[in-house]
């Protein structure tokens, strides 16, 4: 679709929340629900709109639609225009709106870290509202729908921003009762080897154990595999095996005395947590950057 005619006057307001939610969304089906409309009225509003601009903002696909390269530079001036407008309207005449942001963060992270600090952000914060998602692996592109992340590994992500924030010791555990016997730290590496818990993705954390404790690769047995932290710890508690986990992963197991540490140091980790938001220029809203400063002052104090 070329430009035929200039541009005369502003698009509707309708036409305007139709794209947003279209492109946040991928779907117009989707938008169509989130804005209590039919699948046909959002597709009659963003092809009113692009007439309008002259400039086609979808590719129509056989699941979902793609922004066009026209559609992905209109859509930052779009939200950054919807965002002001509603912080300028809960300004001027106040009300009792309440603002929802979504975070993805690792499973782990998330439900043993994260979620029991969350009332302390939802007292601080009562009319912000925390949709956690919790991932095992990262997406691979920005996600629209998305607000704010937390990723684990080295910093560099294409597409994204990252800012490192937590970085943790890593413990090697077991139930008490494995624990048993392994009287000096030669006999604890030993036990170590014997019964390994391994996480996908993580296998850097056995590579440093088995370096800094002077194991060979041969006195590591193999042992059951799982994906996530949480997972291994449970298997562990279980008498299943040792695992190797992140300090605050491990702490609340270890003050319920369901695991103990296998061997009295904590392993090095060259890799840390990171805030991560999308490359893409727009406005990061108010509640998310309370939630990330929240967030950096929570790590701060785990840190102190």
């Amino acid at each position: 679709m070329n430009r035929t005619k200039p541009l005369v006057g502003l698009p509707t307001l309708t036409w305007l929340r139709a794209f947003e939610a279209a492109a946040r969304t991928s779907s117009f089906s989707a938008a169509a629900t989130e804005l209590n409309l039919t699948s046909g009225a959002i597709s009659y509003q963003i092809r009113a709109l692009e007439r309008h601009l002259g400039f086609a903002l979808f590719e129509r696909l056989p699941r979902g639609v793609r922004l066009t390269p026209m559609g992905v530079a209109y859509l930052p001036p779009v939200r950054k225009a919807f965002e002001e407008l509603a912080d300028s309207t809960l300004g001027l005449f106040g009300g009792d709106a309440r603002a929802q942001i979504t975070v993805h963060a690792p499973v782990s992270l998330a439900a043993l870290w994260l979620a029991p600090h969350l009332p302390s952000f939802a007292a601080a914060h009562p009319a912000i509202d925390v949709r956690l998602c919790s991932v095992v692996w990262d997406n691979a592109a920005p996600d629209e729908s998305t607000d704010l992340e937390i990723r684990y590994g080295d910093g560099r992500w294409l597409g994204y921003r990252a800012e490192r924030f937590l970085n943790q010791g890593i413990l090697a555990v077991c139930s008490p009762k494995l624990r048993r016997g392994a009287a000096d730290e030669a006999a604890s590496a030993a036990l170590l080897a014997r019964h390994p818990i391994h996480i996908m993705g993580y296998e850097d954390h056995w590579l440093s154990a088995r370096r800094e404790l002077g194991l060979r690769d041969a006195e590591t047995h193999r042992g059951p595999t799982v994906d996530t932290s949480v997972a291994a710890l449970e298997l562990a508690a279980n008498g299943m095996g040792c695992a190797l986990a992140h300090r605050i992963f491990a702490a609340p197991y270890l003050r319920a005395g369901r695991l103990v540490t296998v061997i009295d140091r904590e392993f090095r980790d060259r890799r840390s947590y990171f805030v991560v938001v999308p490359e893409r220029p727009r406005r990061v809203r108010r509640e998310v950057e309370s939630f990330r400063d929240w967030l950096l002052e929570l790590a701060a104090a785990e840190i102190a």
